[in-house]
């Protein structure tokens, strides 16, 4: 069951760069999902395995500081600074948690 969980958080986070490329309020949608895909890839973490999670936050990390129109590092679209802080910062929080989380489970 946790390989049917971990697949999916892939597939999920996979489909999630496809609206992070559409100006607007599709890129934040996209980072949404992105974000979910990477809970969700935390359920199927067990002793000692962390595979989909980190194939997960690897497809994460690439789409928010690559493909997502609104959070990229080059060229990405004019947004006022304190919506780019804020979005970056629940990124931040989201990583940080389920990595703790992650590295908790794997230990069991």
């Amino acid at each position: 069951m946790k390989e049917l969980t971990g697949w999916a958080a892939i597939l999920l986070a996979v489909f999630s760069l496809a609206p992070s490329v559409v100006p607007g309020a599709m890129s934040v949608m996209g980072l949404s999902v992105s974000l979910t895909a990477l809970i969700i890839s935390v359920f199927s973490v067990s002793s000692g395995r962390k595979n989909y999670f980190i194939v997960t936050l690897t497809i994460v990390v690439f789409g928010v500081f690559f493909v997502n129109d609104v959070l990229r590092v080059w060229a990405s679209l004019p947004v006022p600074m304190n919506v780019k802080f804020t979005l970056y910062g629940l990124f931040g929080v989201v990583v940080l948690s389920s990595m703790f989380f992650a590295k908790k489970l794997s230990n069991k």
